[in-house]
């Protein structure tokens, strides 16, 4: 074929030309190819199914050894032209029934024998047949090739027609459609090229034109490239605001602990470099459970937020200030003479936390108690430094709260010590270190006894005598002062009955109980059950009770000290006037006594306020019924005053000290003598003697 002209047109012309015939005779034979696969394919995929249909159904007859069923149930394939033989053999392998199209075809084998699927000019396919799980037996289907062979031929054919036919259109269009295709396609591989090698996502293409298919290619082009923009947009947004959401608090939008870990360990390594020191400051709110269990976890959260701001106005633009959870926050100090700096810091947070904050209709005044430590005279790691200044904070805490802490050799001593203290008073009770000593109090008039207050102390076989200052405050912490106060009260209970049978007179003994006692469920059932196993008499306990206990669930306490009453207990107001001193529930609780702290006694006949104050609440618990006990009476003077005051009991070193042997008192007490005054008091001394015994 000639084509006048040797322009470039012509040139294009030709090539499309040849271009056309090669795509088309590839494009043929690969269809062929697909065809012939695609039928090659459906017909073992038609022999599969129907391997498994009658695998399935040819079952019953191997189970049973049913020739004539089975020969029955492989005639089933005739209904496939392709199928030339079906084959059924025992589990054994021995031929049990077989199906044949015709004569010309080779028989079944007797004995099974594996035959490739592949075998040439037939299609095999191998089942096993089971019977509720358990193999019977295998079947093998074959089928000829001639259908698909038969089908190729005539597309073949077919394909032929197609490409001559091919070759002439290709030839004209070839020629009218270059010119619209090279430019624009050109266009395209600029463009395609542009965003392959520079990510311009932002690129376009100009096409002519609105409604032909080049026209549609670059609008979808551009489209294309309008959407992997935004996906591109959207996802640097969201890589930045996942990075954000894995390094900042969800709440606050501060820093969290993993940020916080990554800037302070830079900051350390700077200052290993430069000489400098670093201050972190470990902040925790003060009462934020409080907040939160009265007001509700959204008030709460809000309160955060406020907290949050408030510390991010007063922190330097130069330190990090990050929540690490909850109510919890640290801040990091880097520069020269950061000690002073972490002090300034600290006691700049806790001022901008004093105004009250108001959240909804609520207004709360919280306060924080922040620990600080130094690198590197407290710790080289980050890990070191959240620990210390995780510990001075819980002593700022422990010392009264709303105060900045700074860590120190020794208070890491004492933490080590109280972490040892803890550790060994878990198992002080089991091993038999934990003693009930008893003081004894005394009616103020006859100075005879009325009962033992039972004390815990702790008798550690190493350290001595433990100070109940020391492991008490332990206790109550860690929960442990309820097993250690049912202990106590056991111990006092069985002890009472022991004086009762020995003197042959009822002496009462009164127990402090905590808040965490008091406050659960089952403390009534526990003191009757403590009761009822010693065989005490309830009127002969009295149950000692802080003022802070009072205020702590007041409902609740008022309905354990009302179901305690009703047993029988006496029930006391203990160190009264050293906590809230709020009169207004005195007359809704049902006290037998109140017992005036030794604070006042020792003040009584210096300040003369001080004596008004004690007689009014000495005449106020008379007036509601109450006795009053007061505590730590170590004079004859302070025996005078509270005798012209009008207390009904005493208690102190005047007349008797604690000691775990009560014995001489209760000779006293057998007897119808008044206690003489220091005649039967134990000394100090005699006690840590014995404690170290």
């Amino acid at each position: 074929m000639r084509f006048p002209g040797s322009g470039f047109a012509h040139r294009m012309t030709l090539l499309a030309l040849l271009a056309s015939s090669v795509s088309s005779a590839t494009l043929m034979a690969a269809f062929l190819g697909f065809d012939s696969v695609s039928a090659r394919r459906q017909l073992e995929s038609r022999l599969s199914t129907l391997a498994n249909i009658v695998g399935q159904n040819s079952a019953a007859a191997l189970l049973f050894d049913d020739r004539a069923a089975a020969v029955e149930v492989l005639g089933a394939v005739a209904a496939e032209r392709s199928v030339v033989s079906a084959c059924l053999y025992e589990q054994s392998g021995k031929l049990f029934a077989e199906y044949e199209r015709g004569s010309a075809i080779a028989g079944c084998p007797a004995q099974f024998v594996r035959e490739s699927t592949a075998a040439r000019g037939f299609v095999t396919v191998s089942r096993q047949v089971e019977r509720s799980g358990d193999a019977a037996g295998t079947l093998i289907l074959k089928a000829d090739l001639r259908e698909i062979a038969e089908r190729w031929r005539q597309m073949l054919e077919i394909t032929v027609l197609l490409l001559l036919g091919a070759l002439a259109v290709g030839g004209i269009a070839g020629s009218l459609l270059q010119r619209k295709i090279s430019r624009p396609v050109q266009a395209l591989a600029a463009a395609m090229h542009e965003v392959t090698e520079q990510h311009n996502f932002r690129a376009r293409v100009s096409v002519d034109g609105k409604s032909d298919e080049i026209a549609q290619l670059g609008s979808g082009f551009n489209t294309m490239l309008a959407e992997l923009e935004k996906h591109a947009s959207e996802k640097t947004a969201f890589e930045a605001q996942l990075k954000h959401q894995a390094l900042n608090d969800d709440l606050t939008c501060l820093p969290n602990r993993r940020l916080l870990a990554d800037r302070l360990t830079h900051a350390l390594d700077v200052a290993r470099r430069t000489g400098q020191e670093v201050a972190l400051l470990y902040i925790d709110l003060d009462g934020f459970k409080l907040v939160n269990d009265s007001l509700g976890h959204a008030v709460g959260d809000q309160l955060l937020r406020q907290v949050a701001e408030r510390l991010r106005a007063r922190a330097r633009l130069s330190d990090t200030l990050a929540r690490l959870g909850g109510d919890e926050f640290a801040v990091v100090v880097s520069g020269d003479k950061v000690r002073e700096q972490g002090g300034v810091a600290g006691i700049a947070l806790l001022s901008t936390l004093a105004p009250p904050f108001r959240v909804e209709e609520h207004e709360i005044t919280i306060s924080a108690s922040i620990g600080m430590s130094i690198f590197p005279e407290n710790g080289t790691t980050p890990m070191e430094l959240l620990q210390q200044a995780d510990s001075a904070m819980y002593a700022a805490k422990r010392m009264g709260k709303n105060r900045l802490m700074a860590f120190s050799d020794e208070l890491g001593a004492s933490i080590r010590e109280r972490l040892q203290l803890e550790t060994e008073l878990r198992g002080a009770i089991a091993h038999g270190e934990m003693r009930a000593y008893y003081q004894p109090e005394f009616d103020v008039k006859t100075r005879k006894l009325v009962r033992f207050e039972a004390l815990a102390r702790w008798i550690h076989p190493a350290l001595g005598f433990v100070s109940p200052a020391k492991f008490i405050p332990i206790a109550e912490e860690t929960g442990l002062i309820v097993p250690l106060g049912h202990h106590i009260m056991e111990m006092a209970c069985r002890e009472a009955v022991r004086w009762q049978a020995q003197t042959g007179r009822a002496v009462q003994v009164a127990v402090n109980v905590s808040s965490l006692q008091l406050m659960r469920e089952s403390f009534v059932e526990e003191v009757a059950g403590i009761l009822g196993k010693t065989g005490l008499d309830p009127s002969l306990l009295q149950i000692e009770l802080t003022e802070s206990v009072t205020l702590n669930g007041a409902a609740r306490v008022g309905t354990a000290m009302s179901e305690l009453e009703d047993m029988g207990v006496s029930l006391a107001i203990d160190d009264f006037g050293t906590g809230y001193s709020c009169l207004s529930y005195l007359p809704k609780l049902p006290f037998d006594a109140l017992k005036i702290d030794r604070s006042f006694v020792n003040e009584l006949g210096v300040r003369n306020e001080v004596d008004a104050m004690v007689h009014s609440l000495v005449t106020l618990a008379h007036n509601l019924g109450m006795k009053v006990i007061a505590e730590g009476v170590e004079t004859e003077d302070q025996m005078a005053l509270i005798t012209e005051i009008g207390c009904n009991e005493v208690q102190g070193y005047l007349l008797g000290r604690p000691t775990s042997d009560p014995e001489v008192f209760l000779s006293v007490a057998s007897g119808d003598e008044p206690v003489p005054a220091g005649e039967v008091a134990v000394t100090e001394k005699a006690i840590r003697a014995e404690a170290v015994r």
